[in-house]
């Protein structure tokens, strides 16, 4: 290979084509010098790029992330683009990636990858790991490809997770999971039954509504923290876009995420904070804690917050939700902002909710889990549920079938949930998910993180990390982030979270308050370090601007300025004790 006697050659592997692949392959090839030359190829076992996005997509389906947010950092939709695409849309950007950075010439579709293990000690000693792979299209023999480092980016969502429930076969119907749903006839006419309380869940119950199913009811153990993706109507935040101002922009980076105190960080003081805050907003404009309709009584409200759940975005169904327990509130008309679509908000039909099956008895009825404190049980405990459709919206499950027992697994990679301690040549970019934000850009973010690690751009962190979402040991999701903390410290790590006096002598004055002012968008971390970007600058000018303007002047003070003043006392605070002795200084670590 040209250029191997001037440096360590790579080869990587990457496996699969969804965002997160696309992403990675890009990376390291561009951080491919003569000094230190990376070949790499993608594997990807279906026909086309886009994974998640394009194979488990259903109709009217559109991202709750916001475009400013979910797109990756030099590669942008135009600026009158909708803030939240559809489905069909993403995917189609994903095939102008490729195109722009010409991947296609190293994305092999249709292989297959059926088996990854160490490789046998062989006289080229440059090869660690042997990937073997199927190609469907061609003769189906098995080939290998054999290299020296893996990404694994087949993402969270691909196999379906589908708990026992005991009588199930007693449905009269259809039962299936959200990943074969794909449109509303499958739902028309039926008493339909969802499993679930997340974001695909209520579309689902959406598009039951709207599909007139004979009836609606979605079950769920704990609940949900729900807002929003957009705030609309509110004329008090600036000038009325359409579709709102989508609320994972609100957050700003300077000592919330930027210049915090290690000891801030590891309470998850801000978390809680901000906590206390959006839920009297909530209360105030919808008389509930928990979010837009939320009035049944299921997860206690101090497990209902930033630190501790994913907050659902899908706010389709939520004039729907919960009718038969609404109450009275005086200052509803002030929520008419959470209403998506606003012409639903006066409909007479409504989602039914209730606790998890138990099970189903042999007449097809539904038997839920007693839940004494819910009003939803209470009143439908003695109801003749008998669903003929059900629909497990109930997340998907890890497994990695394909990797040698000796390799780890993404639940190893405790390094920044990218790399195990004992094994770097192996990273898993795509697998933590945000409690606000969007994957595909961490994945970008962790794609930046790996390469810079394995072209010895950093050293690999050993401080301890204060991003992770607080879940029981119980829980099934133990890969929950905060994206504004795992984001900072990524660029922290590999050397792109720029100082503010460095960015205003690189920059300028309006890059820097566009910095400070904006929420953790992956573009922040290109103006300066490693991964530097010719274009982060004209976005951050641009398109990045366009975000903090949008709010108006007494949007910039409530979501800028009060927040910045507010935590960066708290930081200064911090600081000044740890100065006086009464926090211990950091130690430095060998």
């Amino acid at each position: 290979m040209a250029g191997a006697d001037k440096g360590p050659a790579m080869r990587i592997a990457v496996i699969g084509a969804g965002p997160g692949g696309l992403t990675t392959l890009k990376t390291l090839l561009e951080a491919s010098t003569p000094e230190r030359p990376i070949e790499a190829v993608l594997f990807e076992a279906e026909d086309n790029v886009g994974g998640t996005f394009h194979y488990r997509a259903y109709e009217n389906a559109e991202l709750v992330s916001s475009k400013q947010l979910t797109t990756f950092s030099d590669h942008r939709f135009p600026i009158e683009t909708p803030d939240h695409i559809s489905l069909p849309q993403y995917v189609d950007y994903l095939h102008s990636y490729v195109d722009k950075f010409a991947l296609e010439p190293l994305i092999k579709l249709g292989c297959r990858v059926t088996s990854i293990e160490p490789m046998a000690k062989s006289a080229d000693q440059r090869w660690k790991h042997r990937v073997k792979y199927q190609q469907k299209h061609n003769d189906g023999k098995e080939r290998t490809f054999d290299c020296s480092h893996i990404a694994i980016c087949t993402g969270l969502h691909v196999e379906p997770n589908v708990p026992s429930i005991p009588g199930i076969e007693n449905i009269t119907g259809e039962v299936f999971h959200s990943s074969s749903y794909k449109k509303r006839s499958q739902l028309t006419g039926r008493d339909v039954l969802i499993m679930g309380c997340g974001e695909t869940a209520m579309d689902i119950a959406y598009e039951a509504i709207k599909s007139d199913a004979k009836s609606v009811t979605m079950c769920f153990r704990n609940g949900f923290l729900s807002f929003p993706k957009a705030l609309s109507r509110f004329k008090v935040f600036g000038k009325q876009f359409k579709g709102g101002l989508p609320i994972d922009g609100l957050i700003t980076n300077l000592f919330e995420t930027a210049y915090v105190h290690r000891a801030i960080a590891a309470s998850r003081f801000r978390w809680f904070v901000s906590d206390f805050v959006i839920k009297r907003v909530l209360w105030f404009l919808t008389g509930t804690q928990a979010g837009m309709n939320q009035h049944v009584g299921a997860l206690p409200h101090d497990r209902l917050g930033r630190a501790f759940v994913f907050l659902n975005k899908s706010s389709k169904a939520m004039p729907y939700l919960n009718r038969p327990y609404q109450e009275t509130h005086p200052l509803a008309f002030l929520g008419n902002g959470y209403v998506d679509p606003p012409e639903d908000a006066q409909s007479k039909r409504w989602v039914d909710t209730c606790s998890f099956p138990q099970s189903i008895d042999s007449t097809g009825r539904v038997i839920f889990e007693p839940r004494p404190d819910r009003k939803d049980w209470r009143r439908l405990q003695n109801a003749e549920i008998r669903p003929n459709c059900v629909v497990y919206c109930t997340g998907y499950k890890q497994s990695f079938s394909w990797l040698d027992p000796s390799y780890p697994t993404a639940s190893d990679a405790s390094i920044r949930n990218i790399v195990s301690p004992d094994e770097q040549s192996i990273a898993f970019i795509g697998f933590v998910r945000p409690g606000v934000g969007a994957i595909p850009p961490i994945a970008e973010q962790q794609a930046m993180w790996w390469t810079a690690l394995i072209t010895q751009r950093m050293a690999l962190p050993t401080d301890p990390p204060h991003y992770h979402l607080l879940a029981k040991q119980t829980s099934r999701i133990q890969y929950g982030v905060d994206h504004s903390a795992y984001m900072s410290t990524l660029a922290k790590d590999f050397g792109g979270a720029p100082g503010l006096l460095e960015l205003y002598k690189a920059h300028g004055l309006k890059v820097l308050l566009v910095y400070c002012f904006g929420a953790s968008f992956v573009t922040f971390y290109r103006l300066v370090g490693p991964f530097q970007s010719s274009e982060a600058p004209r976005i951050a000018r641009t398109e990045l601007a366009e975000t903090i303007l949008r709010r108006g002047v007494l949007g910039n003070v409530f979501f800028g300025v009060i927040p910045m003043l507010f935590y960066g006392l708290i930081n200064l605070v911090a600081w000044g004790l740890e100065m006086v002795g009464l926090i211990p200084a950091e130690k430095s670590v060998v």
